[in-house]
């Protein structure tokens, strides 16, 4: 089933399929539809590959990363721009967690936090 959040630990030629197991066919048609609901993005796939290989040589240079992924210099500019973009949506905005005027980390008044 296509999914590109799996990245297979040495064949690239099965990155982006996942295999499904289940213990009947109701479950298998649960899990189908489950993984059908989920987006396949293609930078997120290209990620995947950009770790694998940083993960056994992270010394490689742009060019030398183009040639182990597969990935030309376009589709590795967008995968950086796309973990870069999910990287700064994850970040919760300054102040969600303390009150106004309370340095972060600072016990509040009721010595729970």
């Amino acid at each position: 089933m296509p999914d590109s959040s799996v990245i297979h630990a040495y064949d690239p030629e099965q990155d982006g399929l996942r295999r499904l197991v289940a213990c009947g066919p109701d479950h298998l048609g649960e899990l189908r539809q489950q993984y059908r609901q989920r987006p396949y993005v293609k930078e997120e796939l290209w990620a995947g590959k950009i770790a694998r290989a940083l993960g056994s040589q992270p010394d490689l240079d742009e060019e030398e990363l183009a040639e182990v992924t597969g990935l030309n210099f376009l589709q590795i500019e967008r995968t950086l721009a796309w973990e870069s973009e999910r990287f700064l949506s994850d970040q919760t905005p300054p102040g969600d967690h303390e009150r106004p005027g309370e340095a972060p980390g600072t016990p509040d008044d009721t010595g729970s936090g």
